[in-house]
């Protein structure tokens, strides 16, 4: 039984614990949240621009799926992490898109179903 494998991994046992790359994506993924945390706070006190409203919706849904892929690699599930790839650039190029092009920002708006966030679930 010592040399079963496990089926669900923790942080001191996960299959890529120790690989460089992991290690320095770690790191990141701190920096980002930290970054995202002061963000958030600060956003809350102003009046944000379309571009800017656009950009507190992206990117937490760009963090959150770099989240998801982390605890997938966790997992040792590569290839679904690899999937998640896709839908982060995809984050980032709306991002740089917008950043490029401004005044295509109203393509954004009139295509973004903005949630009810009144409604409980």
């Amino acid at each position: 039984m010592e040399n079963e494998i496990p089926s669900v991994f923790t942080p001191d046992n996960e299959p890529y614990l120790g690989k460089p790359l992991l290690a320095e994506f770690d790191k990141e993924i701190v920096s980002i949240l930290e970054q995202s945390n002061r963000t958030a706070a600060l956003t809350h006190t102003m009046a944000l621009t379309d571009q800017q409203n656009m950009a507190c919706i992206t990117i937490p849904q760009a963090i959150s799926i770099i989240l998801s892929i982390r605890e997938l690699v966790r997992q040792g599930y590569l290839f679904g992490a690899n999937i998640l790839v896709r839908y982060l650039v995809q984050r980032a190029a709306i991002l740089l898109y917008i950043m490029h092009y401004p005044s295509e920002i109203e393509i954004w708006n009139q295509g973004w179903q903005k949630p009810n966030l009144s409604s409980t679930v």
